[in-house]
């Protein structure tokens, strides 16, 4: 599967329809669209139903905040209803603690991208970490906490 990502930072309501026509032609090649480092740039609602991306990043500076900031938990909260209202998957980017993952989850977010599950990897690191799945374990954000004995 291919997927064409987006940066929020390029104005699209200024492209005008040829945008919106260029990414048409991508989606009907069956290629995913998806909007990242939403948060930060300049993408409009009426943007965002112009081009129906399949998936929505938020960016990891508006993420990073959420366990300590109930104005910055409420605006992710925002950016998935809006996400969910228009039928668009929510990934969250920059999610380096188990804390951040459980809001995340409890806020209703789809995906998760970040440290706290695995830094960069190359391609024979990566099939390693899939096969050996101590992530499944180790980072089952809906699992109790440990205890402190």
């Amino acid at each position: 599967s291919l997927c064409l990502e987006l940066l929020e930072s390029i104005s699209f309501d200024e492209q005008g329809t040829s945008l919106e026509t260029s990414v048409a032609q991508i989606k009907a090649l069956g290629v995913d669209v998806e909007i990242d480092d939403f948060g930060t740039g300049y993408a409009s609602i009426l943007s965002l139903l112009a081009l129906e991306p399949k998936r929505l990043k938020i960016d990891r500076q508006l993420v990073f905040p959420i366990t300590t900031g109930q104005s910055q938990r409420r605006l992710v909260a925002s950016i998935v209803e809006i996400g969910q209202a228009l039928g668009i998957e929510v990934i969250a980017e920059g999610v380096e603690t188990l804390e951040h993952a459980r809001i995340l989850r409890d806020l209703g977010v789809d995906a998760f991208q970040g440290f706290f599950f695995a830094p960069p990897l190359d391609n024979e690191a990566f099939q390693r970490f899939a096969r050996e799945r101590r992530w499944v374990e180790q980072f089952d954000v809906n699992a109790d906490p440990p205890v402190a004995d």
